[in-house]
């Protein structure tokens, strides 16, 4: 199966001049903890509301003057809306996150997260149990 076919679709992006306060705002109206930074379409960098904790509120900054583009992971691995949805899994299991980008000619299309790939295992798990119960009776 491809990414393509599990990601969360149109993910939520703001401008690298957005502020901190701009993107909680936007996290908090949308109900996501992960927003993509673009610039003329293009992926530029990720911010996860984790990020606006430590590196913006719990170092002292002022939420509504600090850019995005200050505290804002640069260049984030991504996974191509083609691939595999093993080998978004590999990267995702390698790196330790919980979600990374997906891109199509370097613009962002979606999200791929921890929870779309166990939701593909657990479909997939019921495809083999339904298959394997179906050859069963078929040898009977």
């Amino acid at each position: 199966m491809k990414v393509s076919e599990r990601m969360t679709k149109n993910p939520i992006t703001v401008n690298p001049s957005a502020t901190a306060k701009d993107v909680a705002e936007k996290m908090e109206k949308e109900n996501v903890g992960t927003v993509l930074v673009t610039d003329g379409g293009r992926l530029k960098g990720i911010v996860i509301d984790r990020q606006i904790i430590t590196k913006v509120i719990a170092a002292g900054k002022d939420p509504a003057k600090v850019r995005v583009s200050e505290f804002m992971t640069e260049s984030p691995v991504t996974a191509n809306f083609d691939m595999e949805i093993e080998e978004a899994s590999r990267i995702i299991g390698e790196k330790g996150f919980r979600r990374i980008p997906v891109v199509e000619n370097g613009k962002p299309v979606g999200i791929i997260s921890v929870a779309d790939i166990v939701e593909h295992a657990r479909t997939c798990t019921e495809c083999m149990t339904n298959i394997l119960s179906e050859a069963a009776k078929a040898e009977r």
